[in-house]
């Protein structure tokens, strides 16, 4: 890897530990501390933030200026309407700070279906705003289905398969989202997170240290 981006999660997931405010300025801190320390690997700070049941965001736009990467995911509230759970997303991704949105139907296989969501809404409002949408590598979600992906790649949206890696373990799950981008007929310019540095600074407008 020539980068890694750290997203804990924010202060409403609890049962995963969310951080604080206070804590997600340490650890800001101590990413930027360890770049200066470090040769070979960049570290990119970040969050995984919730998405409030409004649309709102779990952290004020003051403190997502400070990350590299926010990625927006709805972990509560799941029973909202085919109306209003398009509305709530939607209304996070136009936020400007939000960079990519983290396993969009919100499924866990064999334990919750995905959400009421229109994707072509959701596609065309990433596609607006310049959001990516997540292929969530971990056996348990691998989130997008390929027919999505592939319909979300002939709307134009860019894509990211992000490991969902909540220990270093976890790193390898890795290899179960690149095989749904392959089904889903991804090309290598059609993910993020296969770019060199300076082209993924470039399109998710991450500031240069």
């Amino acid at each position: 890897h020539a980068y890694i981006a750290i997203t804990d999660h924010s202060e409403s997931s609890r049962v995963a530990n969310g951080l604080t405010p206070e804590r997600l300025y340490v650890q800001i801190e101590e990413v930027r501390k360890i770049n200066r320390e470090i040769n070979g690997i960049e570290v990119l700070t970040g969050s995984e933030v919730d998405i409030r049941g409004d649309g709102s965001l779990d952290f004020s736009d003051e403190i997502l200026a400070q990350l590299d990467i926010v990625v927006a995911s709805v972990h509560a509230g799941f029973a909202l309407g085919e109306v209003e759970m398009p509305r709530r997303v939607i209304r996070a991704i136009e936020n400007p700070f939000v960079k990519i949105l983290g396993h969009p139907t919100g499924r866990l296989l064999g334990q919750r279906p995905g959400v009421a969501i229109n994707l072509d809404a959701v596609i065309q409002a990433a596609v607006a705003n310049d959001v990516i949408l997540e292929i969530n590598a971990s056996p348990s979600r691998l989130d997008l289905e390929p027919d999505i992906v592939r319909h979300a790649r002939e709307a134009g949206a860019l894509l990211a398969v992000n490991t969902d890696a909540h220990a270093t373990t976890q790193l390898g799950q890795m290899c179960f989202g690149i095989n749904v981008a392959r089904r889903g007929w991804l090309q290598k310019e059609e993910v993020i997170n296969s770019y060199q540095l300076g082209a993924l600074r470039k399109v998710l407008q991450i500031r240069t240290p």
